[in-house]
């Protein structure tokens, strides 16, 4: 009850706060920009003020008779004018003045600049708004007056300028009208007047030049500010920009007021709602309290021997209810720590118990030599002797291993015939000392119903830390030392990194697969195709078998992807191709035309030799290109479709038969399908195997061989295991099939032998 009261309570002031913080927050910035919008419009109309006060000034000089007669002999006295307009400066609180005739020459100018920078149009400047002019990295408002000799004249003999220091403009005034601090910035680069210290105002520009939107905040002398910025004025080429900042802590004052007493007003209402919770959950719940404790700690496997008891009907029940669910939970622990932790038959620690123990006393840093102990032939004896000697056995080499002198020593039966010894945290014990403690268990035989069993065990070591850290690699080190005895007869052994054989002989095929080419350890196998219309076999798929003099018969599997990883495959490729071809010009000469079927990967797909090597073969066993056949899968064509895409077109033009291995099983689209040059989908044997019982694989099949037929495509079957199957694909319509149930791969003598004298289902007699 307290819980979900806390829970509303909690629920209540977050929605309250957010809400209010939300609103407020929206409001508060409102009206930060609407004081911002307020004194850019303040700081604007004081700039146009000065403006026209300038611009009034000027029309007032221009219209005084005795300027017009300065202007009007202006080339032949400029000194003269160049005194009025000084003169005439200082009453307009301009910085500078000049004179341009009609057609836009300068007359004379009280500022030390070039005439260039001074003949601008002065219709510009004529509107009464704000004008800017940069002159000499300076920056001015300008405004310009016509000077007509004869005021009834239509065109203007010359132009009068008046400007002002736009730095000027920018005074401490305004930060006491606009309670802001005022900056005019140009070209966004340059600080034309500030309100700031210069130095602080070019490092607000800065920063204000890398936020891309107004308004915006950012830090200046660890200070958090507001900035706005308007444009301000007209030019031709200039930006002038208004930037009004103001201290984040000020703008939102109202607001962090407001949210400090909405804070302290929820905090008490808390605190107030959670005595009275606390208060109504104790008067309800208080006869229940005691039992809650208790069934916590029953939960947390801590049993009482007490119940609390009360003399309340309902309670009591309880209380009673509770007492027997600790009895049956303590005995039901009881027997399932004893199945999940110990080994029935021999009451040793189970392989549960000992890994556990592992890896805490890893995790504690411990010291551990770890021992793995098999028992030899341990499996001549119980299916000699049976099952019952067997474990009778198990139980006394557990009762003479608990005899052994190791102190800090924990065993356990790991499963079978198996047994895994800790010794931790013993410096007088090292791993060989260990390990002929172990073996002096078997050195006395074993008496059971008065058959005496010799008894041997293979016993291999590992180190911590010296071989490893980790549990599970120790576990697995201990076990290839424990191997490499019943290969080599040993009574024990030590890990070492040359016991290692899994990385090494994979090492070792990498290495040898180039030379087993040479040596004639592979061979191809051929599985026929049968054509299903005309039950005749007309082909074979050639399958590379590996027959290795050391480890025997390597499963393409193994040594397939090794060879895809070291390059290999190009060569192990190119040698299938050259067996295939050769074989088949022997079957030639015997009077069997057979296609054969060659798969090539990946890689040999773009392989730009290939075509050129399937040329120099094809002309060398004198084949025809429609009797070879390459097989690509599905997935290999779409690793790098576009690159598959040519590397088919060129191996399609030279007239080679192209088929899709492992159809249905990648991820090709019917678009990227209708625009391979292929001539033949290879339906995978996953569909094929259950036809007869499978209703989703027979309308799998039924529509693949409809797609191909679409396609113009012909189809065949991998893995036919019956003459259901068979049936149900000739009445589709696949063209051929090809599996165990006609012939599983054979070396080629045997393949001829078969071929004589095998007999096509639903025919007579086989038309080789």
């Amino acid at each position: 009850m307290l819980l979900v009261f806390l829970l509303m309570l909690a629920l209540i002031m977050v929605a309250t706060l957010v809400t209010v913080q939300t609103a407020t927050y929206g409001h508060s910035t409102g009206q930060v920009r609407s004081h911002a919008l307020t004194s850019a419009r303040v700081v604007q109309d004081k700039i146009q003020n000065r403006a026209t006060q300038l611009s009034t000034a000027l029309s007032t000089f221009s219209q005084d008779f005795s300027t017009k007669g300065l202007i009007r002999t202006g080339k032949d006295d400029p000194a003269s004018l160049r005194s009025a307009l000084g003169n005439h400066q200082k009453r307009m609180e301009a910085d500078l003045s000049w004179v341009l005739d009609q057609d836009g020459r300068l007359l004379s100018s009280t500022a030390e600049t070039e005439a260039k920078h001074l003949e601008v149009s002065a219709e510009r400047y004529l509107t009464g708004g704000i004008h800017w002019l940069k002159l000499d990295n300076h920056y001015y408002l300008v405004q310009a007056a016509p000077v007509k000799f004869v005021e009834s004249s239509p065109r203007a003999n010359a132009w009068l300028f008046g400007a002002i220091d736009a730095a000027k403009l920018i005074e401490q005034q305004l930060v006491e009208l606009t309670d802001m601090q005022v900056s005019l910035m140009a070209d966004g680069a340059v600080v034309v007047g500030s309100t700031l210290p210069m130095v602080q105002a070019e490092t607000l520009l800065s920063q204000v030049n890398q936020v891309l939107h107004s308004p915006g905040s950012l830090k200046l002398d660890d200070m958090e500010l507001l900035f706005f910025t308007f444009p301000i004025g007209q030019a031709d080429a200039l930006s002038l920009q208004l930037v009004l900042v103001t201290p984040a802590d000020k703008a939102y004052l109202s607001y962090n007021s407001l949210l400090g007493q909405l804070a302290l007003i929820l905090a008490l209402a808390a605190a107030l709602a959670l005595i009275a919770a606390i208060v109504v959950s104790n008067g309800i719940t208080r006869p229940l309290t005691s039992l809650v404790s208790v069934t916590n700690k029953i939960s947390k496997g801590q049993y009482i021997d007490e119940v609390p008891q009360s003399s309340t009907a309902e309670i009591a029940s309880l209380s009673g209810a509770i007492s027997e669910m600790q009895q049956g939970i303590r005995q039901r622990e009881l027997e399932i720590q004893q199945l999940a932790y110990f080994d029935a038959l021999t009451g040793l620690p189970n392989r549960n118990q000992f890994n556990e123990q592992l890896r805490e006393l890893i995790a504690a840093q411990k010291a551990v030599t770890l021992l793995v102990m098999d028992l030899d032939r341990f499996k001549d004896i119980n299916d000699t002797l049976g099952h019952g000697i067997g474990d009778q056995l198990l139980k006394l080499v557990a009762n003479r291993l608990a005899t052994l002198a190791v102190p800090n020593l924990f065993m356990a039966r790991l499963g079978g015939d198996e047994f895994g010894l800790l010794c931790f945290d013993d410096k007088q014990v090292d791993a060989d000392t260990f390990a002929k403690k172990v073996r002096a268990i078997f050195e006395q035989p074993f008496a059971i119903n008065k058959i005496v069993l010799e008894l041997d065990a293979s016993i291999g070591l590992a180190v911590c830390p010296e071989h490893s850290s980790d549990p599970d690699n120790l576990v697995q080190l201990a076990d290839i030392a424990m191997y490499s005895c019943k290969g080599h007869h040993h009574s024990y052994a030590i890990y070492a990194p040359a016991l290692n054989k899994y990385s090494v002989q994979r090492l070792s095929l990498m290495t040898e697969l180039k030379s087993a080419l040479a040596s004639d350890q592979l061979q191809l196998y051929y599985q026929p195709k049968l054509d299903l219309k005309k039950s005749k076999v007309v082909g074979v798929e050639c399958l590379v078998r590996w027959i290795h003099p050391v480890h025997g018969f390597i499963a393409p599997d193994q040594f397939i992807p090794l060879a895809e990883q070291t390059g290999a495959i190009r060569h192990l490729t190119n040698w299938a191709l050259r067996k295939a071809l050769q074989q088949q010009q022997a079957w030639r000469n015997l009077g069997f035309e057979l296609q054969v079927a060659v798969n090539i990967s990946a890689l040999d797909l773009v392989d730009m030799k290939l075509p050129e090597h399937l040329a120099a073969l094809l002309d060398e066993y004198q084949a025809n290109p429609s009797s070879l056949i390459l097989e690509v899968t599905e997935s290999a064509l779409m690793m790098d479709a576009e690159a598959a895409m040519r590397a088919l077109q060129r191996i399609h033009d030279m007239g080679l038969v192209l088929s899709i291995d492992d159809f249905g099983t990648g991820y090709s689209s019917m678009g990227q399908l209708k625009q391979m040059p292929v001539h033949e989908l290879k339906i995978d044997k996953a569909f094929v195997l259950d036809l007869a019982n499978n209703k989703d694989d027979q309308v799998m099949v039924k529509t693949l061989v409809s797609l191909a037929q679409h396609l113009e495509l012909s189809t065949v079957a991998e893995g036919v295991e019956d003459e259901q199957a068979l049936s149900m694909l000739r009445e589709v319509g696949c063209d051929k099939a090809q599996g165990f149930y006609l012939s599983k791969p054979l070396p080629a003598a045997q393949f001829e032998s078969w071929l004589r004298s095998y007999q096509p289902p639903l025919a007579t007699e086989l038309n080789a």
